[in-house]
């Protein structure tokens, strides 16, 4: 009797709608940019490889590198993302993602030929798993226990999202400008779009509250929590 009563006395309140939950939404919102860049630059090669192939002069060879340097990014971007996040925080790692994906998509749309396209796309790949470690656990580390599986799982959503968005693009530039040499490119260049948002939306958000107690930083561990919950 006397635990259960210490325990209501310590208990949270109960979760209602309300500036902090809306506060948390819109992190939510932003972060989950990365997970849409993610979705984008895995799909946006369905629709440009077959014009990109016409202009560059890609073999079957050449094709296959393309779309495996992306993957191989990303496998080096998860390992790299998950010491980044330990070390500089989850808030600076998106941060420096956003820039990482603007890179990526500005040489990829650039690219004049395969010395440029195939570092252009590790870098996007690069960007794409450093998100893949990096938003669902910004996001599960910022929601509160009866929230955390849903904000959480909302990045899955916007991967595939991103990738359906992907291929409507793709099919709306195609039956617009399908007729102009370097189609291909404009398709790339909606890969910036999320990179911008992610970026100057992260600047305002707040870093999670769970890395900075593990740097001792309780305080603004505490400031962060009473904007959330």
């Amino acid at each position: 009797s006397h635990n259960l009563s210490a325990k209501a006395e310590h208990a949270l309140p109960p979760l209602r709608p309300g500036p902090h939950q809306r506060r948390l939404d819109l992190i939510a919102v932003v972060a989950t940019f990365g997970g849409l860049l993610f979705g984008y630059d895995t799909g946006v090669l369905n629709g440009a490889l077959e014009p990109m192939t016409r202009d560059l002069g890609l073999t079957s060879t050449t094709e296959g590198l393309i779309g495996a340097a992306l993957l191989i990014g990303a496998a080096v971007g998860a390992l790299v993302g998950g010491r980044m996040n330990d070390a500089l925080g989850r808030k600076k790692t998106l941060t420096i993602l956003a820039v990482v994906f603007f890179v990526g998509a500005f040489g990829a749309v650039f690219a004049p030929d395969l010395g440029v396209m195939l570092p252009a796309r590790f870098i996007l790949g690069l960007g794409v798993g450093g998100a893949s470690v990096t938003v669902p656990v910004y996001l599960a580390e910022l929601a509160p226990t009866e929230r955390r599986g849903r904000l959480a799982g909302r990045n899955e959503l916007v991967i595939v999202t991103g990738q359906l968005l992907a291929f409507v693009i793709n099919a709306i530039i195609g039956n617009i400008w399908g007729d102009h040499d370097g189609v291909w490119r404009y398709m790339l260049a909606v890969c910036a779009i999320p990179a911008v948002f992610l970026f100057v939306g992260m600047l305002r958000m707040p870093e999670s509250p769970r890395w900075l107690i593990s740097q001792g930083r309780h305080d603004d561990a505490l400031a962060v929590l009473m904007q959330v919950r």
